[in-house]
């Protein structure tokens, strides 16, 4: 999963935007295993009035496939994330 979270979000926001996601994620039986910051870069265009984005790289793991319908909705609630990518790999 890539999340696109905006540059003005502090580093407590971020923890509990993280700690959110990783709750939700064990009630679906699944955890995040590696959890990687490629940087704040600038975007091509604005996005929800955002010039920059801070960019972070989730690998989740799950024995059950996870409805991404429910995971879509689950993030686009959250204010702080402005884009994500949701990539499946067996």
């Amino acid at each position: 999963m890539v999340l696109v979270l905006a540059a003005k979000v502090d580093d407590k926001d971020r923890e509990k935007i993280f700690k959110k996601i990783g709750s939700w994620l064990e009630e679906k039986s699944a955890k995040v295993t590696k959890s990687e910051h490629t940087g704040t870069k600038e975007l091509v265009y604005v996005i929800k009035g955002n010039r920059k984005g801070d960019f972070w790289i989730l690998d989740v793991e799950s024995e059950a496939p996870i409805k991404l319908t429910e995971l879509n909705l689950y993030l686009n609630r959250e204010v702080n994330i402005i884009r994500y990518l949701i990539l499946k790999y067996a």
